[in-house]
């Protein structure tokens, strides 16, 4: 076996107040580097009885541009959805592969001709789709006020991850002699995954630092930096590519301590409380999770992957440094997140089970406190919660057309196909009646389905990324239909809905 470079950085145990901080590299002593800035919003005091004082919210800027440069399998898929989430509802502009393929823009494609322009006279607000981070291209693309941010995972829960999503036991060709496969591939990376940063699948790493790599760094370095490697160089290289990421990011969110970025995050962003509620997504479960990874065998995953775990030591100290300086009893606001949270789940999951009929209460009041102004969840709010990726990116690009005074004659330009012909064909008969109000319409358009009253609206969409009521809403809201189409088709919807819970009298937005 290759010999390994010296271990460059020594085990330490630093207790805080918030927690025990794994060990770290030390990187960045005497460089004069500074810590993250402090966050916005928060100011110094000791009280913890947040949910009770009587001490007003801290009153700061709302900022509402963000660049997410998302990691693979990380949880960014959760943290995209809040952005998304916070940009549809304020009608933010974001930057959009072209439809309907959301990683058009991954590996290094982020340039015009991949994306849908930015309507005159504006800029980008959000990016949140998948592509490597370049810092000059990032600022070439977003104005100067843009958030920059990441989340991070701890390198080999990262590993299995991947592992499961990838089917990568059958990619390496690993038949199973007793073993796991992950463990017959620790054991001897190199002789599995040849290609990893030095061949034609650049940068598509899925096992070497492949978390850096989707921040930058280069994918051919990774053979400068792994197993029986100069320990010097390594530790220029990886230090050189740190410093980057500390500079350029506002904030590096950890997958392990979610709910604790997400509060950085609001009051880094002077967000509300409810701006940060969320559903996790695209969550699996599977056997690689839960195998044992014996000491030597992780130590042979740290030298290969050095870098990753160069960074996840980097910024899992300054987290918590930053946790430590954030006052205003930050703690105590995770804990009280995590039940808002669980409230809105509760509400939202039982007002969308199959065939729903009312139930006691319809809303959660959430009242104001230290941290946050008070609001309401209700039903539109939980459409919106459990609104899923693919739908927010549908109704993102019907949105951007619109504002781009595209129709289906030009919207080939830009990768659309508008609705099958089938549901052109179905909704012809009505084209001209909609602007009608005469007798004859109000008795058409009370025999409107959901789907028959949005399809003629769509240009992207084909009314399957979305429930036909996620096109409804969005199209009505937008100003698209017209009041009366609206009332009209959600008269049925509750009047089926009446029948099923038979009930005599019921009303639902």
């Amino acid at each position: 076996m290759l010999r390994y470079c010296h271990q460059a950085f020594a085990a330490c145990a630093v207790i805080t107040t918030v927690g025990t901080i794994i060990c770290s590299h030390g990187l960045f002593k005497g460089t004069g580097l500074s810590y993250p800035r402090r966050l916005m919003g928060a100011v110094d005091n000791s009280q913890s009885s947040g949910a009770t004082s009587s001490i007003r919210w801290p009153k700061c800027k709302e900022r509402r541009r963000v660049a997410f440069v998302k990691n693979h399998k990380v949880g960014g898929d959760t943290v995209k959805n809040i952005l998304n989430r916070y940009g549809y509802t304020r009608k933010l502009n974001f930057l959009l592969p072209r439809p309907f393929v959301a990683s058009m823009t991954y590996p290094y494609s982020l340039y015009p001709e991949f994306y849908l322009p930015v309507p005159p006279n504006q800029t980008f607000d959000m990016l949140v789709y998948h592509t490597v981070y370049n810092r000059t291209r990032f600022r070439q693309v977003l104005p100067k006020d843009t958030v920059y941010l990441t989340i991070i995972r701890e390198p080999l829960s990262h590993l299995k991850s991947i592992w499961n999503y990838y089917g990568l036991q059958n990619r390496f060709l690993i038949r199973s002699n007793g073993e796991h496969a992950i463990l017959t591939f620790l054991n001897n990376p190199e002789k599995y995954d040849k290609s990893c940063g030095h061949g034609r699948h650049v940068p598509y790493c899925l096992t070497q630092n492949s978390m850096s790599v989707d921040l930058g760094f280069p994918a051919q370095n990774n053979k400068r930096v792994t197993l029986g490697c100069d320990r010097e160089e390594r530790e220029v290289i990886s230090q050189t590519f740190l410093r980057k990421i500390h500079d350029d990011f506002h904030l590096v969110m950890i997958t392990e301590y979610f709910d604790e970025s997400l509060v950085l995050l609001k009051r880094l962003m002077c967000w509300t409380l409810q701006d940060i509620l969320y559903y996790k997504a695209n969550v699996r479960h599977y056997a690689t999770k839960r195998t044992r990874i014996p000491p030597d065998v992780r130590q042979i995953h740290n030298e290969w992957s050095y870098v990753d775990y160069s960074l996840y030591h980097h910024f899992n100290q300054t987290f918590w440094k930053r946790v430590q300086a954030a006052g205003n009893d930050f703690l105590g606001e995770v804990r009280y997140f995590r039940r808002v949270n669980h409230q809105m789940r509760e509400l939202c999951d039982s007002l969308s089970r199959p065939n729903p009929c009312p139930v006691s209460p319809t809303t959660v009041v959430v009242n104001d406190t230290r941290w946050s102004p008070g609001f309401t969840i209700d039903r539109d709010f939980c459409l919106l919660a459990k609104r899923d990726l693919d739908c927010y990116y549908s109704l993102q690009a019907e949105r951007a057309a619109k504002v781009l005074k595209l129709n289906h004659s030009n919207i080939h330009l830009y990768g659309g196909g508008g609705p099958r012909p089938a549901v052109i064909s179905q909704l012809k008969r009505w084209t001209e009646t909609e602007s009608r109000k005469d007798a004859m319409y109000d008795v058409k358009v009370h025999k409107l389905s959901g789907k028959d009253v949005v399809g003629r609206h769509c240009l992207y969409c084909n009314l399957a990324n979305c429930r036909p009521f996620d096109y409804l809403t969005h199209f009505y809201k937008d100003g698209h239909i017209s009041n009366d189409s609206y009332r009209a088709v959600m008269r049925r919807i509750n009047q089926k809905i009446a029948e099923r819970c038979n009930m005599k009298n019921l009303t639902l937005p």
